[in-house]
């Protein structure tokens, strides 16, 4: 088995989400005057690496605690904007679907990484992806709408469908395309929030 780490490390010196707080690490505690080393962290909940419950869009909707815990891993597949097209000639059931765009490379360079030219997610990969009845949806871009979008046309599909969104993934060049392969994105366990910072995880054969 090969593990690949698909979080972006998370420090203070991480860029966030342009209107989301920032993030702050201190040390409370060190060995020299307390015995033990302990820190304090402050940080949005879609903070890096993250995702998105449908209580982040819609006033009611679930908040992570209603989740199974079986509801952030699974049998996954990788496609691509060249690849979308044969999703339809995977035999086997699909737990999760994340779409490789390639942006991750720019994360370390916030004001593109976050800017308006980044790359759409394809309306027919949402499409498919509700209608094969994942659980979830990743990508590598910091939202799945474009920036300053208003309505959250993609956030309200996937999220009213129960359809939990992973954002900010990274290294999907390391990950298969259309060839499944294990996830695993465990938020913290919070209880009545929208969303959670994840160590996403794949597992590959």
């Amino acid at each position: 088995m090969k593990f690949i780490d698909l979080s972006h490390p998370i420090s203070n010196e991480m860029p966030t989400y342009p209107t989301d707080p920032g993030i702050s690490i201190v040390q409370e505690k060190g060995i020299d005057t307390d015995r033990t080393l302990l820190h304090r962290f402050t940080m949005g909940t879609h903070t890096g690496t993250h995702l998105d419950a449908p209580a982040h869009i819609i006033s009611g909707g679930k908040t992570l605690d209603e989740f199974a815990i079986s509801s952030f891993t699974g049998k996954t597949v990788k496609v691509d904007q060249e690849s979308i097209s044969e999703l339809g000639t995977i035999d086997k059931k699909i737990d999760g679907i994340i779409f490789d765009s390639g942006w991750y490379g720019k994360f370390k360079a916030p004001e593109i990484y976050f800017g308006s030219d980044r790359p759409k997610i394809p309306d027919e990969l949402v499409k498919i992806s509700v209608e094969m009845g994942v659980k979830f949806f990743g990508c590598d871009l910091p939202s799945v709408d474009v920036s300053g979008s208003k309505d959250k046309r993609i956030h309200n599909t996937l999220l009213r469908n129960d359809i939990i969104i992973y954002e900010s993934l990274t290294n999907l060049g390391m990950l298969p395309t259309l060839t499944p392969f294990e996830f695993f994105g465990f938020p913290l366990s919070f209880v009545g929030l929208d969303g959670s910072p994840v160590r996403a995880t794949a597992m590959l054969k």
